[in-house]
């Protein structure tokens, strides 16, 4: 049993031997062909052997993730997979004189390089995205580069249908020294790898291989390969975020037309919902560019506070109106008719007071109660009862004779007749003013009924007013929906389809 386990071992050395011995081959193999392929070469220098031969760059530009969009900055942040391959004449062998090794890797830096740089670039430093990676040779002289690489460039976002926009960048890739003579790019768009960041998914990306020619070098043409990203970004935060609580805010601000006017917070209610509007607004404000394009939203929202804004002025006026009820006024023919005839049967507010007031069509005017040629009398003043004749008689006559005794009455005839003309003069003026008084109570009574008739007139003016306001409210804020929101969310604007073209 021992010298079966022994062999065992044996047998496993020799063939772990074995190939310890060809993996040292193969990379004793892959160390001379990198030393036999270096011995001479020059990075520095195009690897054509004809100098008048352009090598052909193909670029395989693979959109992977939408880092951030920044509406403020302009700037589209992503990551891409990029693939080049070229070829390079002084990179050749024959695999079966190195054992049969058909590539191998080294760092980028050790082969030459095409000079592409992203001509949309944002940031502080601009350099050449090829080095600082490996690059694969194979033995027929074709050069692999890949990698993921960051981005961040400008794009020109348009925000005016935000947050149901579409948006549409391009991402210019090019040498910036090599003209069209030396480099030819061909570039290729792919969005198999792309995985979608929550916010937006991209709906489709076109190239185009270009020539071009720029002031700097005139008469020279650079080629370049530009590839356009189509985005459609989810709505769906902002409108269960921003939109649905400005709705609601706005449906809120409506429960103030029913408030009763004498409530206090008619007025109030208004104001905070108002604060609440310009809250959300200023939120819309921070996430778009400072440019003369207002979004969608907000323009939603400036509507949505203007009708707010207009909501707190029309209580402010209803609350105006019904002050006029506590001053006994009449109310005027004009709004009689305008409010209590037409507006109450436009908005279907019916009540048995208007009705009364259609049949009667109730004309009056204001009066001034006077009585004899005393002063004016205010009928504010309330009198319960005015006994004042049956007290003069009953009291001042008895007063009076029991005053007077008889003994003087006899001697003194003509202060006694002086006596009764002073009493009837009196007894007389006692009378007017019991008229007076009596006429002042029967006023009293004539005038608080108008002045009821009006507090109802003004309650009922006051109705119909909140109930009209609150009609128009609601028409505008449907309005506002209809026409600001709705055709942007429904009609979707043409989004361009995948395609190539070759300049």
């Amino acid at each position: 049993m021992a010298s079966c386990v022994a062999l065992t071992l044996t047998l496993l050395q020799i063939v772990l031997l074995l190939q310890l011995d060809k993996v040292s081959a193969a990379d004793q193999n892959v160390s001379s062909l990198i030393r036999d392929m270096f011995s001479d070469y020059n990075r520095l220098v195009r690897p054509v052997k004809n100098s008048s031969d352009p090598i052909i760059v193909d670029f395989y530009f693979y959109f992977a993730h939408v880092l951030d969009m920044n509406e403020r900055e302009q700037t589209l942040s992503s990551s891409i997979w990029l693939t080049l391959f070229w070829q390079d004449d002084y990179m050749t062998w024959d695999p079966d004189d190195y054992g049969g090794v058909y590539m191998f890797k080294v760092p980028s830096k050790e082969v030459w390089l095409p000079d592409i740089y992203f001509y949309q670039n944002a940031e502080l430093q601009t350099k050449n995205f090829l080095q600082g990676s490996m690059v694969k040779v194979f033995s027929e002289g074709k050069i692999m580069w890949g990698a993921p690489v960051n981005f961040k460039g400008y794009c020109l976002l348009d925000v005016r249908y935000f947050p149901f926009d579409h948006q549409v960048c391009e991402m210019k890739f090019g040498p910036w020294q090599h003209n069209g003579k030396e480099i030819i790019m061909m570039g290729k768009g792919d969005k198999s790898v792309f995985n979608s960041n929550g916010e937006w998914d991209m709906t489709g990306i076109n190239t185009s291989n270009n020539v071009e020619y720029y002031p700097d070098d005139p008469g020279i043409p650079f080629t370049d390969c530009k590839f356009t990203i189509m985005f459609t970004r989810r709505s769906e935060f902002y409108v269960f975020n921003l939109m649905m609580p400005s709705c609601l805010i706005c449906l809120m601000a409506a429960l103030a037309f029913l408030l009763p006017p004498t409530s206090q917070g008619k007025v109030n209610l208004g104001v905070t919902f108002l604060l609440s509007m310009t809250v959300f607004l200023m939120i819309v404000a921070e996430s778009i560019p400072p440019t003369n394009q207002v979004p969608v939203i907000g323009q939603y929202f400036a509507a949505t506070m203007m009708l707010v804004s207009l909501s707190l002025v029309l209580n402010v006026c209803v609350v105006a109106i019904f002050s006029h009820a506590t001053t006994g006024e009449p109310v005027p023919e004009c709004i009689r008719t305008c409010v209590l005839g037409v507006l109450s049967a436009v908005v279907r507010l019916s009540s048995e007071e208007i009705r009364e007031i259609r049949r009667q069509k109730f004309k009056r005017s204001g009066h001034k109660h006077r009585v004899l040629t005393g002063p004016s009398f205010s009928g504010r003043t309330k009198f319960t009862s005015v006994p004042m004749k049956e007290e003069v008689r009953s009291h001042g006559v008895n007063y009076y004779m029991d005053y007077v005794p008889n003994s003087h009455m006899s001697n003194n005839n003509d202060k006694s007749k002086r006596h009764s003309e002073q009493f009837e003069a009196l007894t007389r003026e006692l009378k007017r003013m019991n008229e007076t008084l009596t006429g002042m109570k029967l006023g009293d009574k004539k005038f608080s009924t108008d002045q009821r008739r009006n507090y109802r007139e003004w309650v009922l003016v006051s109705r119909v007013l909140d109930r009209t306001f609150l009609v128009l409210y609601l028409i505008g804020n449907v309005m506002s929906v209809l026409l600001l929101v709705l055709p942007v969310m429904i009609i979707k604007p043409d989004v361009p389809t995948d395609q190539s073209e070759d300049v």
